[in-house]
């Protein structure tokens, strides 16, 4: 196991979690004013990053327990398979409720690129799920595959918030030039 991979993939997953804390505490707008929408991706870029964490270290106490490799990689696997089959279906609900009550709320850019992303996570939780059978290779090359995912939406869910705050400043740069 290359436990310094996890490591790094841990400390970026903290960096992630330390920046949604900017989100919130930089919020133009007070937090009685987000929009479901806002506080659902804030809700899984906090969760996502601290996954990224835990999954990262996982690895660690199942190893120092001795466990043959093939059984800890499935465990591992299977833990994050699941989250992705799970997260997936919870972002999904979430989405699919916002947009019946006509609220989502959508970041030129980075929405299609997460919804493109959000295609791809069942995908690759199926195949860390078929790795625990070793249906697919196991190993942590596929874990750690899993982990970069992880990191890439967690990253994504950042960006969405930099994009409403770039988006909230061209609209109050546009106000103020039709009312001079």
């Amino acid at each position: 196991m290359n436990e310094q991979i996890l490591d790094t993939l841990a400390n970026i997953g903290v960096t992630l979690a330390a920046f949604s804390g900017v989100v919130g505490a930089f919020r133009a707008r007070g937090p009685n004013k987000w929009s479901p929408t806002e506080f659902r991706v804030l809700w899984f870029l906090i969760l996502d990053s601290f996954l990224v964490v835990f999954f990262a270290l996982l690895p660690i106490p199942l190893a120092l327990a001795q466990l043959s490799p093939g059984v800890l990689w499935a465990l591992c696997s299977a833990f994050l398979g699941s989250w992705f089959l799970v997260g997936t279906v919870l972002a999904l609900a979430g989405e699919r409720r916002d947009h019946i009550a006509r609220r989502a709320v959508k970041v030129p850019v980075i929405t299609p690129i997460l919804y493109g992303v959000m295609v791809l996570l069942p995908v690759l939780g199926v195949a860390l799920w078929l790795s625990v059978w070793d249906v697919v290779p196991r190993g942590q090359a596929l874990y750690v595959t899993g982990l970069i995912a992880l990191l890439v939406v967690a990253a994504l869910e950042f960006l969405f918030f930099i994009g409403i705050a770039a988006l909230g400043t061209e609209k109050e740069s546009a106000l103020k030039e039709n009312s001079d």
